[in-house]
């Protein structure tokens, strides 16, 4: 069998294989770019996490030795408001140390710097954490996470591939005139596209925990609803409507209080109740009478 005879067998034409090597070439530059865009993504994310850690320590430390009975004085405290100042530029600023440190710089109250500093501690303690994750994937990783590794920067071209898949099919069924006219062919297009963005979310955000992991379900979701539509064409339309749906109970479930919202030592919320206890007390001891000569102990 020659070389010609094997090519017309095994892809058709010349021109299936001209369009074969051609996927290919797409695929391997996608995966390239998918990868070098991931290493630089982790560099990023170290060099913020090394930002902020390095902004947060000079203010701890220069906190430590104020709470210690350190100097004080005008330069010192231009000195530490400058460190608070500094820190609101850093990279990873959470909404809740945010808040701390707005507080302090209205009020200036001193009284608020142990606030403050466990706050920084729980925000120093958390990049730590999450950096000492990121080397640790990079440089040691699992069997498991060295395998998802090599195959994250393919999800890229996979979503490409599925989604000219998609819109292949759907220019197939228009070939009939009265498909134009059937909801269902563009209900069934619309929901494979949306389950393909949802599954690349899925798959590309490496971000797990608190409202992550309701994102991750809602995204599992919203590609797992997209199965009845292919099955069965007539579903696609409602398919579709469910899906709208799971992508307007994301703004719902991924919604977050702000701390101001929340009650916290201190909310006027809560000092609005001090005052009343003492008074109900003194209200309780008055009503309540007073033991007579002949009650028993």
């Amino acid at each position: 069998m020659s070389l010609t005879d094997w090519i017309a067998r095994t892809f058709g034409s010349m021109e299936g294989l001209v369009a074969v090597l051609l996927a290919a070439a797409i695929f391997i530059g996608l995966y390239i770019y998918s990868a070098s865009r991931l290493h630089k993504a982790r560099l990023e994310a170290i060099d913020r996490i090394r930002q902020s850690l390095s902004l947060y320590t000079r203010l701890a430390g220069a906190l430590d030795d104020r709470m210690n009975g350190g100097s004080s004085g005008p330069l010192v405290n231009e000195s530490l408001t400058a460190l608070v100042q500094e820190c609101k530029a850093a990279d990873r600023l959470t909404i809740d140390l945010q808040e701390h440190l707005d507080t302090f710089l209205r009020d200036q109250d001193e009284s608020r710097l142990g606030m403050l500093h466990r706050a920084l501690e729980r925000e120093m303690n958390r990049l730590i954490e999450e950096r000492t994750e990121i080397i640790r994937r990079v440089e040691s990783p699992g069997w498991g996470m060295g395998l998802w590794l090599l195959l994250k920067p393919a999800v890229p071209a996979i979503a490409l591939g599925a989604a000219i898949v998609w819109t292949a099919e759907m220019v197939i069924r228009l070939r009939e005139p009265s498909a134009w006219l059937m909801p269902e062919v563009w209900s069934l297009w619309l929901t494979s596209m949306i389950a393909t963005v949802s599954f690349y979310r899925l798959l590309m955000d490496g971000k797990r925990k608190s409202s992550g992991i309701i994102i991750h379900m809602l995204h599992l979701l919203i590609a797992a609803a997209a199965l009845p539509g292919w099955i069965w064409l007539e579903a696609a339309p409602y398919v579709l409507i469910l899906q709208l749906l799971l992508y307007l109970a994301g703004f719902r479930f991924t919604a977050k209080r702000r701390r101001r919202e929340r009650p916290y030592a201190g909310h006027p919320d809560m000092m609005k109740q001090l005052p009343a206890a003492p008074e109900a007390m003194a209200m309780d001891e008055a009503a309540s009478p007073e033991p007579g000569p002949n009650t028993r102990s």
